[in-house]
């Protein structure tokens, strides 16, 4: 939540007003924001590609109610065919993506039960549907084998998190869109902040819902 999608998230939260938790593993940027934080942001010290996180994340967030939890946190691959791609890179990006989702998930399961009407996005990506892939429909774009694996994998995640949790939690995948991160593509368009934007206004709204899919922005479906 130091920079990107993250960091726009965390601010427009807290000048919202929400009580906010955080999760960062820099120790050193963690220490610094901590001390510019107003009463409503927390700072989680933890690494989410280890379970050691787990115990971490509730000695912060202890009984507090979780209306929303915002599975955000990503890492890029970088290679395309298969003689390049190394087996540890796919299994960095699975640790990560699939299983750091997981891991906040079960840190955080009691307190979103406690609150009136959960919700979690595990944010995706449009990379992550076997449908598209099986299509060849962004074919003219290089995505890593790791990242389009591991984006899958979270989309099951959620689909086993959905079945488990019917009618308690709501669990939601969701393309955010194009961005203009560090790990974006060519054809990316649109800046965080925006992004930020858009999302509150939607949980705000009630407009998130369970689909068979990847949801976005703009309430187009991907099929998974």
């Amino acid at each position: 939540m130091n920079r990107g999608l993250g960091k726009e998230l965390f601010n427009l939260l807290i000048a919202k007003g929400y009580l906010v938790f955080g999760v960062l593993r820099n120790e050193e940027v963690a220490t610094r924001l901590a001390k510019e934080l107003p009463e409503n942001g927390r700072i989680i010290l933890c690494d989410l590609s280890s379970d050691e996180c787990i115990p971490s994340i509730r000695a912060v967030v202890k009984d507090t109610p979780i209306d929303l939890l915002i599975n955000n946190a990503g890492i890029a691959g970088s290679s395309f065919r298969i003689d390049d791609t190394q087996s540890q890179e796919i299994q960095a990006l699975f640790n990560v993506h699939c299983l750091g989702a997981f891991r906040t998930v079960k840190a955080v399961r009691t307190n979103l039960t406690r609150a009136e009407n959960p919700s979690v996005l595990n944010l995706n990506s449009r990379f992550g549907s076997i449908t598209r892939q099986s299509e060849g429909t962004y074919g003219n774009i290089a995505v890593s084998y790791s990242y389009r694996i591991a984006k899958a994998a979270q989309n099951m995640l959620t689909n086993c998190l959905r079945d488990e949790f019917r009618g308690r939690i709501k669990f939601i995948s969701l393309h955010p869109g194009k961005m203009k991160t560090q790990i974006a593509q060519i054809d990316a368009d649109t800046e965080p902040e925006m992004v930020a934007a858009k999302i509150l206004q939607y949980y705000e709204n009630g407009t998130f819902r369970e689909e068979n899919g990847i949801a976005q922005l703009d309430n187009e479906l991907i099929e998974w």
